[in-house]
């Protein structure tokens, strides 16, 4: 019965957030159920270009793949910050209005299929020249919008589905909304302790036998770039001393990975910190190696803007600490449709119809909760 209470009263304050057109972040963090809610009472939000800017404030980050004019990072300030709720928030809330004409993105199209496999080809001619070792092709699967009334529903299914996941949601009214459950972290770092993964090589889910899952050459290799680039990131920033743990496999919805942690008690300040995000991002397993090499492939291949996909997202608090993780598993939310983001990591031996069917499974993440949604 709490619970449920909860729950309702979470997406009272949600619904009144959308209808009122405040900025908010919501979001839970993995094997936890507890749901965090900020929200900004005006539209004053902070762009922001070095993440070191942000020493000392207290709130939620929002970072696209590749800073342009067009895509900023945002920093949504907790003004409300509500872990618990009562009917007089609410109403203290409701008084807070922001008038915003609401834009309608009319130029998102899905990637077809065939599509897919041109530019597929052209990433499998670079990486077989030798240039690169990998590089990630993205893609968009367009589905059919739900109005604003049913999205904090939505988000409430996504965080009982998945509870291993960063599940997120943030809407910045006038300029984006995108809900997710992402299973990467990017760095987190708590009373001295930081961490990040090494996440990549996916693979469909056998349920009776995860641990038991056998990886092909292909995504052993895909895990061990991320692996690699990690530590050389560790060693440029001076931290020696640090414990790894994997590869191991690990769930995420419908599909496996392999995984490896990295752990350091290293004394870091919070500019140490923003050094150590800004290098680590976007990490190989979102954009590839070289990095340059890969992102200029991906400018010149991806007929679509990534805007926030892959990028990445979560808390930050005063005293420095935060947990961010990559905006994966994600979806834009518009008036008329979803926008869901998908991608795989190409290397030289990728099989073009394995890494479509990839895609597909990845899509089921969001798809299985929004089928189930739609139906109910």
């Amino acid at each position: 019965m709490k619970e449920d209470f909860v729950l309702k009263k979470t997406e009272a304050v949600l619904t009144t957030c959308l209808a009122n057109h405040l900025a908010f972040y919501a979001y839970k963090h993995p094997n936890s159920q507890h749901i965090e809610i900020g929200i900004q009472k005006d539209m004053d939000l902070l762009k922001y270009t070095d993440f070191a800017d942000l020493d000392g404030l207290s709130g939620f980050v929002m970072a696209p793949f590749v800073s342009t004019e067009q895509h900023s990072s945002w920093f949504i300030r907790d003004d409300f910050n509500f872990s618990s709720f009562g009917d007089d928030e609410i109403e203290l809330l409701s008084q807070y209005k922001n008038t915003i004409e609401e834009k309608e993105d009319k130029t998102v199209t899905g990637s077809k299929q065939d599509e897919y496999f041109t530019q597929i080809a052209a990433f499998l001619d670079e990486l077989k020249a030798g240039s690169l070792e990998k590089a990630i092709l993205s893609r968009i699967q367009l589905e059919k919008g739900i109005s604003e009334v049913k999205r904090a529903a939505l988000f409430l299914q996504l965080c009982q589905c998945y509870p291993h996941a960063f599940v997120s949601f943030v809407s910045l009214p006038g300029i984006c909304s995108w809900m997710g459950a992402s299973p990467e972290l990017l760095f987190k770092s708590q009373n001295n302790n930081s961490e990040t993964v090494a996440l990549a090589g996916t693979l469909p889910i056998n349920k009776d036998h995860i641990q038991e899952t056998e990886w092909g050459n292909k995504e052993i290799e895909e895990q061990a770039f991320v692996s690699d680039y990690i530590e050389r990131v560790f060693r440029d920033n001076a931290i020696c001393d640090y414990e790894k743990i994997g590869p191991y496999t690990v769930q995420a919805g419908q599909i496996v990975h392999l995984k490896t942690d990295f752990r350091t008690d290293a004394n870091l300040s919070f500019k140490n910190k923003a050094r150590i995000i800004s290098a680590l991002h976007p990490t190989p397993a979102v954009c590839g190696l070289p990095k340059t090499k890969a992102l200029d492939l991906i400018k010149r291949v991806e007929s679509h803007d990534r805007e926030y996909y892959a990028g990445f997202w979560g808390p930050v608090h005063a005293n420095g600490d935060c947990a961010l993780y990559v905006n994966l598993r994600t979806m834009k939310l518009s008036e008329n449709h979803l926008s869901l983001f998908v991608g795989g990591g190409i290397t030289a031996d990728s099989i073009p119809q394995k890494e479509w069917e990839e895609t597909q499974h990845k899509a089921q993440t969001l798809l299985s909760v929004i089928n189930q949604f739609v139906s109910s």
